[in-house]
């Protein structure tokens, strides 16, 4: 199986669990820092997933070639998305601590 296939599918598995499951626990705030990180961690796992499609080579945003395709993936979607999950499970860890 694709490596950026398990990737993609663990983050929706994992975003729609959050969605459907922890919202009643979770306060308002951390849910939509968590929310917002999985939603970058989902766009940085489309854009890897993309990366093996040839036929997409020309469009701007999801062609390997791309200039800003790299820091879209890396540093905007999967830092800034963990970045976010990281900073709304440890703010929700610290208020029920």
């Amino acid at each position: 199986m694709n490596p950026d296939f398990t990737k993609l599918l663990v983050v929706l598995v994992a975003f729609f669990y959050l969605a459907s499951r922890l919202k009643s626990n979770i306060s308002t705030i951390n849910y939509r820092l968590i929310s917002i990180g999985f939603l970058f961690l989902l766009f940085a796992a489309v854009l890897d997933f993309s990366d093996g499609f040839k036929q997409l080579e020309h469009t701007p945003i999801l062609g390997e070639k791309a200039h800003f395709h790299d820091f879209l993936e890396d540093q905007i979607g999967d830092t800034l998305g963990l970045a976010l999950f990281a900073l709304g499970a440890f703010r929700e860890l610290k208020r029920r601590l």
